[in-house]
């Protein structure tokens, strides 16, 4: 499924095109040309007739001066021939190394090369890494010494992709500048040049592709084939890595919706004990978790090929993604090949292939190791990478702008609102905390800020703000480090004035609306029960009408604000024969006869009051109904979309804000001489939590644009809250690891965060009643996103 967002029409009928030539020209032959560890050069020369190569450079050399996107497509339909070297050889070409003659070779050197690739005559390839240097480019050994009008060239490299059948390769070299220093810079060499030799290397995989050791004995290369200027080759390959682990992404991501699009439909038809395999919880679980990390990574991929396609260089964001993406793709392989179980060990089977294809994905482009180094420079050390001159895309996209879903008004916002909680907030948590309630009095300043009003409509008091402020409200609340405040105050506004907003009357929201925006009158929602849980059609709590009033009797736990609250919105059963179809939402004021609550002793969330509360012949008046009556498994389906948004949101900011505070204790501690911010271990640890995060947020975000735009996204909210809360698990976990002793202590802030997050995967839909819901949209197609019954 793709983003109307990033693709037009045009994208479309682009990808309809490539789709239907590479399923007549390439997929018929895969199997021969893996089997042969070649690709023929027909192929080539038959993408470039169709004009598929090429696709972003200039008109001139042949190309068609497209956006990105059109790129992303290509990447993405090249991967669904389920073969890693196939890809690779395409990718070599158009995004590792003919980039850098584009963009920093001569005009006679563009001509030379640049309309020959274009066309498929000619084929090239990228040569860094070395028998003795890998990743580190600085300490290649290839020489090229000037004599003349020609570079003498001697030294070797490996893992060369097209090296073994491709016309020329664009070479990392050393060459000694004025001082006689050896410094990086990077030549086009012709393969058929006097002193090339070839030796083909055999692999685990990538088996279509032809990979080769090359070595140069004295090879006379054209002076006129430098690229750019010597000794910049080092900033160029900087730049240049980008766009190679960029196009890694929406190809690894069209190749694991590949996987398990066939895994399930496998699974559909193999039988074992009796039922088809898809019916296995264990499996459907794992299915669920797989394409939720799929969805989000697709999500992040989009937003970095965005950056990209508007000139915004993140050296940062793509080592990311690139980081997340290999090895989220070798999961996605090895547990789909687990699902045919030895069948996936079969190479007529798709899954043996794909296996193997992956694993240098990891290695490739910069090993995760490698992206991990980079990330923690960022991050911990504050590094910037800067973009070498000539690095700027040559399509036209306009002014490059900060692609971000935030105005200045929402900074603003932003800033007023963490400067209240500073100074209202954070200096009263901990006795907060020690009392087991928030101060009714906060209510009321919160009122006064306009925080509980921000999508309310301005007739009761509220601003009618667009989403953005309430996503800022959550993230800064997050950062105050309270669980429970954050709790307490998005039961009140964010659950029960919200279902009155969206199911309530006129009279309904005069009443409860204006007092709730002020922060003078608290609610509470209550949907679980004493052993119900996240079984809303089981609930026992019933309503029974009595002429003009309903009498309710059952008990909820569970419920934030549950004791101090001034009234309930309950879930209660009219009508126990329909099960989901029998539920209704009724409002519940805290001072009826009948009413009753305990308070609950709880691990977190300690500065919110949880309570158990219970009904015994309560006489509620019929006008309290909220909507119409049996509609209220509805209501709870709709809201729990924007419910699992909000403490996706919370998740994903509280672990930043772990982050944050343990890089700031990271850099003051010390052990063993050094600050524990330099051990490479943490670094590591650090980097990749980072990348997690970096890519759930902009999950998240890429949902709420849809949710804003009136998409109704049961499945994706519940992909996003599953990803967020484990997440913020793992990272509160591992940020009070890294700081020893000291974070199981009271004082500091990881004790708190780590005992708050581990409600997360519960609330609001436990972890796995989340997988079911994805496993069965996924599986039985249900269609959790038409229930909506309310506009």
């Amino acid at each position: 499924m793709t983003s109307s967002k990033y693709f037009t029409e045009e994208h479309e009928l682009f990808r309809q095109s490539l789709r239907t030539f590479l399923q007549k020209e390439v997929w018929p032959n895969i199997s021969e040309w893996e089997e042969k560890r070649q690709i023929p050069r027909a192929i080539w020369k038959k993408m470039g007739d169709m004009g598929f190569l090429g696709i972003s450079y200039p008109e001139k050399y042949g190309g068609s001066n497209l956006d990105f996107f059109y790129d992303v497509v290509f990447n993405e339909e090249i991967a669904k021939m389920n073969s890693g070297g196939f890809t690779i050889t395409q990718q070599v070409v158009q995004y590792m190394s003919c980039p850098y003659i584009l963009k920093y070779g001569s005009e006679k050197l563009k001509q030379k090369y640049l309309p020959g690739i274009i066309a498929g005559d000619l084929i090239s390839c990228i040569g860094i890494t070395e028998p003795d240097a890998g990743s580190d480019a600085q300490n290649i050994q290839t020489k090229a010494v000037r004599d003349g009008d020609v570079y003498i060239v001697n030294g070797a490299k490996t893992f060369i992709t097209n090296g073994v059948y491709g016309d020329f390769i664009v070479a990392v070299v050393k060459t000694p500048d004025k001082n006689g220093k050896n410094v990086v810079s990077l030549l086009a060499i012709d393969l058929d040049s006097k002193g090339v030799s070839r030796r083909k290397l055999k692999k685990l995989g990538w088996h279509a592709s032809d990979t080769a050791e090359l070595n140069f004995d004295n090879v006379r290369v054209p002076a006129e084939n430098l690229i750019g200027e010597e000794g910049k080759g080092f900033s160029y390959l900087m730049n240049g890595l980008q766009l190679e682990r960029l196009c890694f992404i929406p190809g690894s991501v069209a190749s694991m919706e590949f996987a398990i699009d066939r895994a399930l439909q496998y699974m559909s038809e193999r039988k074992a004990f009796g039922r088809s395999l898809n019916q296995f919880q264990v499996l459907r679980h794992r299915i669920a978790q797989l394409a939720s990390e799929v969805e989000a990574l697709k999500a992040f991929s989009y937003y970095c090929c965005q950056l990209y396609d508007q000139n915004i260089y993140d050296v940062k964001l793509c080592s990311m993604a690139k980081l997340v993406c290999t090895e989220l793709h070798e999961r996605v392989a090895t547990q789909c090949l687990q699902f045919y179980g030895g069948y996936g060990y079969m190479e007529e089977y798709p899954q043996a292939r794909m296996y193997r294809d992956v694993r240098v994905g990891t290695i490739g482009g910069g090993s995760s190791e490698i992206m991990r180094e980079i990330i923690a420079k960022m991050v911990i050390d504050d590094v910037a990478y800067t973009k070498a001159k000539g690095n700027e895309r040559t399509t036209s996209v306009g002014t490059p702008a900060a692609i971000s879903p935030f105005t200045e008004e929402h900074e603003l916002f932003r800033q007023s609102v963490r400067d209240f909680l500073a100074k209202e907030v954070k200096p009263h948590i901990d006795q907060w905390e020690k009392e087991g309630e928030v101060p009714r009095s906060i209510y009321h300043k919160c009122g006064e800020m306009g925080l509980f009003g921000l999508g309310f409509a301005e007739k009761y008091g509220g601003s009618n703000a667009d989403i953005w402020y309430t996503v800022v409200l959550h993230e800064e609340m997050a950062r105050v480090n309270s669980g429970g405040f954050a709790a307490a105050m998005g039961a009140h506004f964010f659950l029960a004035m919200v279902h009155i907003n969206g199911e309530g009357n006129e009279a309904q929201k005069e009443k409860y609306l204006p007092p709730g925006i002020q922060g003078k009158l608290i609610g509470c929602m209550a949907v679980t029960e004493p052993f119900g849980g996240s079984d809303v059609k089981a609930l026992r709590t019933t309503a029974v009408r009595e002429g003009d009033h309903y009498i309710i009797n059952g008990s909820k736990t569970f419920i934030t604000n549950g004791v101090l609250s001034d009234y309930i919105v309950a879930a209660v059963k009219t009508d126990p024969t329909k099960g989901a179809s029998g539920v209704s939402m009724v409002i519940i004021e805290r001072d009826r006869k009948g009413v009753s609550a305990t308070k609950l002793d709880k691990l977190g969330w300690k500065a919110s009051d949880t309570g158990e509360i219970a009904f015994d012949e309560v006489k509620v008046p019929l006008e309290n109904l909220l909507g119409e009556e049996n509609h209220g498994f509805y209501y709870i389906m709709e809201h729990f979309v924007s419910e699992r948004l909000s403490m996706a949101t919370g998740a994903i900011a509280t672990a930043e804000y772990a982050i944050e505070v343990t890089l700031q204790y990271m850099s003051e501690r010390k052990a063993f001489g050094r600050t524990i911010n330099k051990f490479q271990v943490l670094r590591h640890r650090i980097a990749q939590m980072s990348a997690e995060i970096e890519m759930n947020k902009q999950f998240i975000y890429s949902l709420y644009e849809k949710y804003a735009a009136g998409e109704y996204l049961v499945k994706e909210a519940s992909m996003a809250k599953l990803l967020g809360t484990k997440l913020c698990d793992k990272v509160t976990f591992e940020c009070l690891q890294m700081y020893g002793g000291y974070g199981y202590m009271e004082d500091y802030p990881m004790a708190r965060m780590w005992r708050d997050s581990r409600l997360g995967q519960i609330g609001g839909g436990t972890s796995e009643i989340l997988c079911e819901i994805i496993s069965k949209m996924m599986i039985e197609m249900k269609g959790y996103n038409t229930v909506r019954k309310t506009s």
